[in-house]
């Protein structure tokens, strides 16, 4: 084998190694991706509706301000249904997490009173495997 064979193998191997070595990096980060965004209510309005996606595994944050003493009602409706037939409990397939950074996880209350004035957040992932990622997400504060 003369060198200049040797070379061109040995630099498709390095760029295969590369080209691997990056796909792995990819996929890591996907487990991990998701919607961050902060929550703007349409002028005049106390509530707005978000449609969105989040596959299994993946996460979406909404962030949102709320004063001391306000109602918050923070309701996510799935539109697939449970691919498994096992019957117990739901999950409501969220997480709320107060400015102070303590979180409940799946509430079957969609109603909250704000603690203190600050951001507020609400983490969505699916709760189990769905015929469909899709969710409504609706976001009222009074």
């Amino acid at each position: 084998m003369n060198a200049m064979k040797r070379r061109s193998l040995l630099y498709f191997g390095i760029g295969l190694a590369i080209f691997s070595a990056s796909s792995l990096i990819s996929v890591a980060a996907q487990s991990v991706r998701g919607v961050t965004r902060r929550v703007q209510f349409p002028r005049g309005t106390s509530s707005t509706t978000i449609n969105g996606s989040v596959i299994l595994g993946n996460k979406d944050t909404y962030i949102f301000r709320a004063r001391q003493g306000q109602t918050i009602i923070a309701d996510v409706t799935w539109r697939g249904t449970r691919v498994d037939n096992v019957e117990d409990q739901g999950l409501s397939g969220f997480t709320f997490i107060l400015p102070n950074g303590e979180s409940y996880e799946d509430p079957q209350n969609d109603t909250f009173i704000a603690t203190a004035t600050g951001d507020y957040q609400v983490v969505i992932r699916q709760p189990y495997r769905m015929s469909s990622p899709r969710y409504t997400f609706k976001l009222t504060i009074r």
